[in-house]
């Protein structure tokens, strides 16, 4: 094999690799580095949205989670402990289990559900994008659902998502910070 060109060997592997899932293809690959006595792939990282699950588990049991999850997680501080106090991990889906959204009001619910929707798919897929639906549902479970007043209350939503109903939302940055910052408070009470 060490007379084979890198292209050949990476050819036979891919055809090996092309009758699984990607979870599985990540399983394979990481359990053949670990073999080779590797702690994770060799070669460039892919760039821009990694939300591939082949980055080795950083011991703290994340290992099902996306790559932008666990650094984000890493980044803020945030521990699996805190994040499955706030939300049932199953299955490459987080969905939020906490019995209570802070918040002095109604207002105050509301982004902090669209903060929760929005790590909810971030956690799921490594993508901070959501869909309207999914975060007013989740107002309305959690009694904060307005509806002569939502509207008015996306209106004034600030710099931690962006997007639109039709067009769905995206958690940015400020977003994703607050979302760490809520998921250490929830966690607490």
């Amino acid at each position: 094999m060490a007379n084979k060109k890198t292209t050949e060997i990476v050819a036979e592997i891919v055809e090996l690799l092309t009758p699984i899932d990607s979870a599985e293809r990540a399983r394979v690959i990481h359990a053949s580095m670990t073999l080779l006595g590797e702690t994770s792939p060799a070669g460039p990282s892919r760039s821009g949205n990694d939300t591939g699950t082949v980055a080795p588990d950083d011991g703290g049991g994340t290992s099902a989670l996306p790559v932008r999850a666990r650094t984000w997680m890493k980044q803020n501080g945030v521990s699996l402990e805190e994040i499955e106090q706030i939300f049932h991990l199953e299955n490459g889906n987080a969905e939020v289990i906490a019995g209570e959204i802070p918040g002095k009001n109604k207002k105050e619910k509301t982004y902090n559900a669209y903060i929760l929707a929005g790590l909810s798919k971030f956690l799921s897929t490594g993508d901070p994008t959501f869909d309207d639906k999914s975060a007013r549902d989740l107002c309305d479970s959690f009694g904060c659902y307005d509806l002569a007043n939502h509207s008015v209350t996306m209106k004034e939503k600030g710099n931690e998502f962006n997007g639109s109903k039709e067009k769905n939302w995206g958690l940015t940055a400020p977003g994703l910070k607050r979302g760490a910052s809520l998921v250490k408070e929830m966690a607490k009470s």
